[in-house]
């Protein structure tokens, strides 16, 4: 049984797989996303490490995760996606700080960034983004930009990006990090839908209310994901071991 309290950030190959494969294992768990609409890409010295599309997410394991070398558009049997790779490269290589990138295609999310008014604040889970998610443009014709450095242009230095009918994209200091962001923003979708195809009239906060939540999530002096790390860690060893191999 884990005993730590905080999680412990650490760069070493061994333990982005094991906190790889935990992510698939509580996506699957948690119902986020199926097997190919979710895609998860993590930064290594000299490439990259993702999650095979052909690997459902409750099956992942740290081995089945995949090292894709800097210079190579995919793996050699393509079991990653070339042009999600593309953009999840584009955006690491902006963001030196960043370690994990998550994209979402499907489910709430993707209904959110099909719909004309982008992420509403009007739950908890939201008002963390509030001004804080960056909105990727649908390319237009002679729109020559690529894809890649639109996304990653789109991000800024937010840690989240609504790809207009595509879906949600965030980026992380670690994977937990990334993870609990990607948690909460699909939650705000699934609240969002539902209230919105509702008819009634919605409530939304002022501004100022808002922008003095955003601020309270960004003086948390703990990362995203450092308290709950080590809890959904001992979840998994206790349901799915496995997980580890």
């Amino acid at each position: 049984m884990r005993d730590t309290t905080l999680y412990e950030a650490s760069f070493e190959e061994p333990v982005l797989r094991r906190d790889l494969a935990a992510t698939c294992q509580l996506f699957g768990l948690y119902r986020l996303a199926h097997v190919d609409d979710g895609r998860i890409t993590v930064r290594l010295p000299n490439g990259v490490l993702a999650k095979p599309d052909d690997v459902a997410f409750g099956d992942m394991r740290a081995s089945d995760a995949v090292i894709v070398a800097d210079g190579k558009e995919s793996d050699a049997e393509s079991r990653v996606d070339a042009d999600t790779l593309a953009a999840h490269r584009a955006i690491l290589a902006a963001r030196p700080e960043i370690t994990a990138v998550i994209e979402v295609t499907g489910g709430a999310a993707a209904a959110v960034a099909c719909g004309p008014e982008g992420l509403l604040p009007i739950s908890q889970f939201s008002l963390q983004f509030y001004n804080r998610i960056g909105t990727e443009e649908m390319a237009v014709p002679g729109d020559n930009l690529a894809a890649g450095k639109r996304a990653a242009e789109a991000l800024g230095q937010h840690c989240a990006l609504l790809r207009k009918g595509r879906g949600m994209l965030v980026a992380g200091r670690t994977i937990p990090e990334a993870f609990v962001l990607m948690f909460y923003l699909i939650r705000s979708c699934q609240v969002q839908v539902p209230a919105v195809t509702g008819g009634a009239e919605l409530v939304l906060p002022s501004h100022e209310v808002a922008e003095y939540t955003a601020q309270q999530y960004e003086r948390d002096p703990a990362p995203g994901g450092k308290r709950e790390w080590p809890a959904l860690l001992r979840m998994l060893d206790r349901l799915k071991p496995s997980y580890t191999n």
